[in-house]
């Protein structure tokens, strides 16, 4: 194809010629600029998938793809090929901690989990699918990613949805928990006489200060750093911030040199800020029972401790 030689206006009125190797060098350089601004605009994050990614992956045999929601929305529509595990059956009712390992297995090995497989997690709105991340993280399952911006970003691409429900055959899961990534009532109390071990309170400022009372008192464990989980996402929505932004927003406020214990009102919330860290390579582990438990023992120490009556 010949390209010819192109007259512009410059800023004072005159016309300028380009030469077709300049003309043919900027065209390469401005789509150089436009390719690099669509990559950008994908998922930037180690442990995420984008949508465009999980779109060109939806029959790989070596992805099993977890719509972590109620059985209700999943069988209302989901992403093709999913199959279905609500996580939070993962979890005891009474108190919203992981259950014993033994029945975790059992749930998870009748659904069909290969942990030799990369596990593809999405849910909706911010919470849930970070809460499977950070279990399937603690069982030593080796390769879990999520789904950045979850089934809201799916369905804002155009992605397919299907209401066909998808088994997979029954496995033998065997898991391999990994304590440091889990943390107990018993630990963070020890850590609080600890100098290299900061804690991050994932919840609301109002939480945090004890005037919103979620349990029987108000306020956060003693020495925590509040760092609320909604800071790790772009405005309102689903779509975690770009990697090297929330990269300066923890180096600011955390010492990388130290390990961290987040937690939150139910061990929900932190579950996203623990994938965040991890992804930025933290030492840091859960705290499962969360505030829930923390704030309802009277004998635990607090700050800005608030009574609910």
């Amino acid at each position: 194809m010949k390209i010819k030689s192109t007259a512009l206006e410059n800023s004072e009125g005159k016309r300028t010629k380009w030469k077709p190797v300049l003309l043919l060098t900027l065209l390469i350089v401005c789509s150089a600029v436009i390719w690099t601004s669509t990559a950008l605009a994908e998922s930037t994050h180690p442990f995420a998938i984008s949508v465009a990614d999980l779109k060109q992956n939806l029959t790989n045999p070596n992805i099993i793809i977890i719509d972590v929601r109620e059985a209700e929305d999943y069988q209302a529509g989901h992403i093709p090929g999913a199959i279905n595990i609500d996580v939070t059956k993962l979890q005891t009712k009474s108190n919203a901690i992981l259950k014993p390992i033994p029945k975790v297995e059992e749930i998870l090995g009748s659904s069909g989990i290969d942990s030799s497989k990369e596990l593809v997690l999405y849910g909706k709105e911010r919470e849930i699918a970070f809460l499977g991340f950070w279990m399937f993280d603690y069982l030593g399952v080796p390769k879990v990613r999520i789904l950045d911006g979850g089934i809201e970003a799916w369905k804002a691409a155009d992605g397919r949805i299907s209401t066909e429900a998808k088994t997979l055959p029954a496995a033998t899961f065997r898991a391999n928990p990994n304590a440091s990534r889990y943390a107990t009532v018993q630990q963070v109390l020890s850590s609080l006489k600890d100098p290299n071990v900061q804690i991050v309170d994932a919840r609301t400022p109002d939480e945090y200060i004890g005037e919103d009372i979620r349990s029987l008192r108000g306020g956060h464990i003693p020495g925590a750093i509040n760092i609320p989980y909604e800071e790790n996402f772009q405005g309102e929505g689903t779509t975690l911030k770009p990697f090297d932004e929330l990269q300066k927003l923890y180096a600011s406020k955390l010492d990388k040199n130290k390990s961290i214990i987040v937690y939150c009102q139910t061990g929900t919330r932190s579950t996203n800020t623990y994938f965040i860290l991890r992804e930025l390579g933290y030492n840091v582990r859960n705290f499962d029972a969360s505030w829930i438990q923390w704030g309802s023992n009277l004998s635990l120490p607090a700050e800005n401790y608030t009574p609910l009556c």
